[in-house]
């Protein structure tokens, strides 16, 4: 994700970039105490933000770095706008991923599912199963970080969204193997206080 960071005020931020300059990626309003945290030298800033919520980059990215990074974005999947779907998209909305799960399991499930339905389950599914792919490697990714604190804060976050899948499970690992080394409880301690 593109993210502008001004201190202007929000109706000047919306007349500027988005009405007269038609930027597509969000624009925020933020306090000068945000500054250290994206590295806002002035203003406006452009700071990259990956679909972990990791800052990769500090200004325009070029378009093979946009490129790479689009292939981690997955949106809430497409679907017929349908009462009986709108508790999976609220879930898919809410990043329940349990929920989504255990929605398109009974779905797949009906009796006599016609075919249009039974191809958008499974394009789902395989959906599902692509954010779980990404996520355990990301996990990983995040155990054999040495910003201890950083990757404490994004596993504890895997933990609540993938609560009762293997996710959850893998980032619990994770998080125990941070506790255990006593370099992470040092940094862990000190961030802390």
């Amino acid at each position: 994700m593109l993210i502008g960071v001004s201190d202007e005020e929000e109706s000047l931020i919306q007349d500027v970039f988005l009405t007269k300059l038609g930027s597509k990626h969000p624009w925020v309003r933020i306090k000068p105490s945000v500054d250290a945290l994206y590295g806002v030298g002035g203003f406006p800033t452009v700071v990259v933000v990956d679909a972990f919520g990791k800052i990769v980059q500090e200004g325009m990215p070029s378009e093979a770095v946009l490129e790479r990074l689009l292939q981690d974005v997955s949106l809430v999947p497409k679907m017929p706008d349908e009462p009986r779907f709108a508790p999976l998209r609220a879930a898919w909305e809410k990043t329940d991923y349990l929920k989504v799960r255990d929605l398109l399991t009974r779905l797949a499930a009906e009796p006599k599912l016609d075919e249009a339905t039974k191809t958008l389950v499974a394009s789902q599914q395989e959906e599902l199963q692509k954010r779980t792919d990404r996520v355990m490697a990301r996990i990983e990714e995040l155990g054999a970080s040495t910003d201890f604190a950083m990757a404490d804060e994004k596993l504890e976050r895997i933990v609540a969204t993938w609560k009762g899948l293997p996710p959850a499970d893998a980032a619990k690992k994770a998080l125990a193997a941070i506790a255990a080394n006593p370099t992470a409880k040092k940094e862990l301690g000190a961030a802390k206080s």
